[in-house]
């Protein structure tokens, strides 16, 4: 028996010309408005986090732009860690440029009015500061009342701890200042800094009279410099380059500091972008897998386009202009939605940005978010839609006809370029085909999991839920496996953004419990540093009245080094070397002693010591991580400036030093018969368990040695806490959009699957199912879904966190099960109230208003 195959060629048109698929897409998508849009509807999110960031990004870039100056306060600052040499001064005078001139140290201050004091940084300004930006305080003139010499002003945060006002008095050092008030804003200043070290401002002049200043102090000189061009800027910048290299001087200019901020900005930003761009992957999943379900409902409508003589392509390109149509409408009113979002975040945020941002529309993020939203209309819906054109005729006749497989190039073509999209587009954001494609494995790799937890869920649930369950609750979970309910798809959409927010919780209180865990497990809790050798005895009188434990009374010598291997530290500078300048150049706190600490192991050679009467006779230990910096081995030789005095050492072992336990630790350690007579300040660890005793010891402390500064451990603690606080409010308002994605996914799949649900429901009350039953079916259907979804973010959750914290941050994992139960809560109730909130109709719809549809 012969068997032909008739082909028969039409003339086609292209998608542009063919009036009649233009026509159709309107009358078709007139009456599936609300679930078309619901598709698209999951773009919103997505588009808006990304201009949202993107906007903010360009403006924040714009503003670094036209006032980087404010930013510095001057053309440029001259900085050292000693008073400025008298050629300074003759440098700057024969410039004729103008200055302004700044020290600053931390101290302990004692506010007189409630008693409590507090470790701040004593900053002394002398001269027209700043010279370009404003310092805004609170009054008008408490600056001007500060040069005067018998003022102070606090950070504005510092103020409201203290509950400080002007009128009051603080004792800085020696002397007794009167509060003229607070500083709101100040170049280089602002939230994230005055909450690391608040500050304390008096004039130049005040600070030297207040007995702060001693051997040992640890102090920051800093010179303001306006010039009148940036030609004049630039020509003294020559002339200062060789005299900042020989006295040891550092200095920074606008372009330095823009440089330096923007890169830390772009950072920031890229970590910020890439969760945004999660929301809008999401999205993509949701596209396309609610555009999926809408095609194979469509599936009977083909059919019979194409017995009246319609081409494959051109039912694929009806649905595919209403659902292009309806994704560039989302792209516009999710880059609006971004627009408003970025207007917002100024505001809500101002605390956070060191720059105020001006109320502006970025039109360049606009064009990107509408650009990305029409490629994810095309890509996330032709993969989908393509099986459109192979719907047969006898479809018709048959609805359970299959065809074959057939080979598409269509289809092909669009998963390459799937894969190819987040690839491009991370790479884009991050502005490194490395970083996108890391970040786009990262992507898959977490989805992959989400998908494998919950599939592993649905089963086991499915393989041991109680048989002997009530008829609500078994029939509640069965809908969860109805066809084309996107059961997984939703579970992982909603479970990853609950993922990011719950990993987040648990790698923020892993770090702080590691510190506290530290805290709690160190001998010392409070370090009293720069204590003098005739207040020595003093302050270890002082710690015993106070029946507090001596764990450590230690001096530190400061040095640098002058040789290394036996050639200069100028020799090894102008070679094209792998050891860090600052590790050549740094200034070096050691000690002296004859034994090793709690916190330290002999990992290789000996003990320092000092073998008298030989030529080499000092023998030193460093640190494990400085010896592999410094490129440096057991016998390796070094030469140490002590301040004038070279002492040549070698190296005769290396330690490992738990840095965090039972401070202070060092990276040099020196036998005790070198150093003895060098010139020296003291550091004493003790520990204070009880607050109310800390705050009378510290009161007691300033009164009696008003120089020396002490360090609470706890206060620390409380500091990390916060910033964490700040930065994590950032990250959970960037993987709200992922959850709200996820949400807006389960409210089109709940349109979706309308009908399906009205005639279930239908034959449910046909059988003699009252609503209320059908009311709490539905709302435990949702529980359910909710529930699974919680529960596939809390375990992928928990298994990231633990591998995060062993192998990446090397702490012990401390997960806070109340807030995670909290989040998982959460969850579960928007869950429900999305999922009921959209099933109204489906529950209210009589058996006789759906039968009469039917008809």
């Amino acid at each position: 028996m012969i068997e032909y195959i008739i082909k028969i060629k039409k003339k086609t048109r292209n998608i542009f010309q063919d009036r009649w698929v233009w026509k159709m897409a309107w009358r078709d998508g007139r009456h599936n408005f609300s679930r078309l849009f619901l598709f698209m509807a999951a773009l919103v999110t997505g588009i808006a986090a990304v201009v949202a960031i993107s906007s903010l990004n360009y403006s924040l870039q714009d503003e670094l732009d036209r006032n980087a100056k404010e930013l510095l306060g001057a053309d440029l600052v001259i900085n050292g860690n000693k008073k400025f040499d008298t050629i300074w001064t003759k440098l700057l005078d024969k410039a004729n440029v103008k200055v302004a001139k700044d020290a600053d140290m931390p101290s302990m201050v004692l506010f007189m009015n409630t008693g409590n004091s507090r470790l701040v940084k004593v900053t002394g300004l002398e001269g027209p500061f700043p010279f370009y930006g404003e310092m805004i305080t609170k009054p008008a003139d408490a600056y001007s009342k500060v040069q005067a010499g018998n003022f102070v002003m606090l950070d504005e945060s510092l103020a409201s701890q203290y509950e400080v006002s002007s009128g009051d008095s603080i004792k800085v050092g020696t002397k007794i200042f009167i509060v003229s008030g607070v500083v709101s804003k100040i170049p280089g200043g602002g939230a994230l800094t005055s909450t690391l070290a608040p500050a304390v401002y008096v004039s130049l002049s005040a600070l030297d009279s207040t007995g702060l200043i001693q051997f040992g102090s640890r102090i920051g000189y800093s010179i303001y410099v306006k010039t009148k061009t940036d030609k004049e800027t630039q020509n003294l910048i020559e002339q200062i380059k060789p005299l900042a290299k020989k006295t040891g001087n550092s200095f920074e200019t606008v372009e330095g500091r823009k440089e330096g901020l923007g890169e830390s900005f772009r950072s920031v930003y890229r970590f910020f972008s890439l969760l945004a761009f999660v929301a809008l992957i999401l999205g993509c999943i949701g596209v396309a897998s609610s555009v999926h379900i809408y095609a194979r409902e469509k599936r009977d409508e083909v059919a019979m386009l194409r017995c009246v003589g319609s081409s494959g392509w051109q039912a694929f390109n009806i649905y595919f202009i209403q659902v292009f149509v309806l994704g560039i409408v989302g792209s516009i009113i999710g880059s609006a939605l971004g627009v408003a979002i970025h207007q917002i975040i100024p505001v809500a945020f101002k605390e956070y940005l060191p720059l105020k941002i001006a109320f502006s529309v970025s039109w360049r993020a606009v064009g990107e978010g509408i650009l990305i939203g029409a490629i994810v209309s095309v890509l996330f819906t032709v993969l989908p839609l393509v099986s459109v054109r192979f719907v047969p005729p006898l479809t018709v006749l048959r609805a359970d006809f299959v065809p074959g497989r057939i080979f598409s190039k269509t289809r092909l073509t669009a998963i390459v370029l799937i894969i190819l999209f987040p690839i491009l587009a991370a790479a884009y954001q991050t502005k490194s085909f490395v970083s996108g494609g890391l970040f786009s494995a990262g992507i898959a790799l977490a989805l992959g999991c989400l998908v494998l937890v919950a599939t592993s869920l649905l089963y086991l649930i499915r393989r041991f839920f109680p048989t002997k369950a009530s008829f609500i609750f078994r029939h509640a979970l069965s809908n969860l496996f109805r066809p084309n309910n996107q059961t997984r798809m939703l579970m992982v959409t909603i479970g990853l953004g609950a993922f990011i927010i719950s990993i987040l919780n648990i790698i923020q209180g892993s770090l702080l419990n590691q510190v506290e865990f530290k805290g709690n497990k160190n001998q010392s809790n409070t370090i009293l540093f720069d204590i003098q050798t005739n207040q020595k005895d003093g302050v270890i009188k002082l710690v015993s009245e106070n029946h507090l434990p001596l764990n450590q009374i230690v001096p530190i010598i400061t040095c640098r080094l002058s040789e290394l291997k036996g050639r200069t530290i100028e020799a090894i500078q102008k070679d094209t070397t792998t050891i860090p300048e600052w590790a050549l150049t740094r200034e070096y706190r050691v000690t002296y002693r004859d034994s090793l600490t709690g916190s330290e192991e002999l990992v290789k050679g000996v003990l320092h010591h000092f073998e008298k009467g030989k030529k080499d006779s000092v023998f030193v230990t460093i640190s494990e991580r400085m010896q592999e910096t410094l490129r440096v081995k057991i016998g390796d030789s070094l030469v140490f400036n002590v301040q004038g005095v070279p002492v040549k050492a070698n190296i005769c072992g290396i330690r490992k030093v738990d840095w965090p336990k039972d401070p202070p630790n060092f990276i040099f350690v020196f036998p005790k018969e070198a150093l003895a007579n060098a010139p020296q300040i003291w550091v004493a660890a003790t520990r204070v368990d009880d607050p109310k005793q800390a705050a009378k010891f510290q009161q007691m402390l300033v009164m009696n040695f008003p120089n020396v500064s002490l360090i609470d451990l706890r206060l620390i603690l409380s500091t990390v806490n916060e910033l964490f606080e700040k930065i994590g409010l950032v990250v959970r308002f960037l993987a709200l959009f992922s959850i709200v994605t996820g949400l807006v996914v389960l409210a089109g799949a709940v349109i979706n699957s309308k009908f399906v649900r009205i005639k279930e429901n239908v034959l449910l009350r046909t059988i003699g199912a009252r609503t209320s039953q059908i009311v709490k079916i539905t709302l435990i259907e949702y529980g359910y879904l909710g529930l699974f979804s919680a529960l596939t973010a809390l375990l992928l959750s928990l298994g990231g966190g633990w591998l995060l914290t062993k192998f990446f941050f090397e702490v012990q994992l401390a997960a806070n099960f109340t807030e995670l139960l909290i989040i998982s809560i959460g969850v579960i109730v928007l869950t429900v109230l999305i999922g009921w909130f959209n099933s109204r109709e489906v529950i209210n719809t009589s058996p006789l208003q759906a039968l009469r549809r039917e008809g």
